[in-house]
């Protein structure tokens, strides 16, 4: 996905969903990479009211259609499974973190997981 540079703020988010969307092999990694681009969505909005160029504009409705396509797809989740999920992505996520720090291992990457 092309994100203008006003929207530089919210590129992170988006990396992080594509990065997650190559893992196809967890539940929570699609529920995770969907929630990413919700927030990206959420914050390009705020974005929008200091720029509102064409591409800003194209960018933001291109992440708008592309969640709601992704919501369709997906399957539906109870709210306590949605926890469950994402508490366990968390946990993961924090564990391999956990383990390079304690061995000494630690570095900007760790920090950037």
């Amino acid at each position: 996905m092309e994100i203008p540079p006003a929207m530089k703020p919210v590129a992170r988010y988006i990396r992080r969903a594509e990065e997650l969307d190559r893992d196809r092999s967890k539940p929570e990694s699609r529920l995770m990479a969907y929630y990413c681009r919700q927030y990206a969505a959420e914050k390009a909005m705020v974005l929008r009211e200091q720029d509102s160029s064409e591409p800003v504009m194209r960018f933001l409705l291109g992440l708008v259609e592309s969640l709601e396509a992704e919501k369709k797809a997906m399957p539906e989740f109870s709210p306590e499974e949605v926890q469950v999920l994402l508490r366990r992505f968390i946990l993961q996520i924090f564990d391999v973190a956990d383990e390079e720090d304690r061995s000494g291992n630690a570095t900007k990457t760790t920090a950037q997981r």
